[in-house]
């Protein structure tokens, strides 16, 4: 079994005012996951000390793709790295 990384991405997102909800997805080429690497942050980016809250895990493993499902409150920076290995 050969085994390749199909994902490796990281991500920045920043709100103000509103917080947000958003899903990423990343395709794996319908290949079989074989192990997924996840680290995350989450940041308050109000001088005020208002918000910091917020969230991002992967969501769903078992499809052709691996969704990240993130929420931040205000002034929330969350920042994530995604890797995905699949067999080849």
């Amino acid at each position: 079994m050969a085994e390749r990384l199909a994902v490796d991405v990281c991500v920045d997102k920043e709100t103000e005012v509103l917080g947000s909800r958003w899903d990423d997805k990343y395709p794996c080429d319908g290949k079989r996951i074989t192990r997924i690497e996840f680290n995350k942050a989450i940041k308050n980016t109000s001088r005020w000390g208002l918000g910091g809250r917020g969230d991002a895990y992967p969501d769903d493993t078992t499809l052709p793709d691996v969704n990240v499902h993130c929420w931040a409150d205000m002034y929330t920076k969350v920042s994530y790295c995604l890797k995905v290995w699949v067999e080849d």
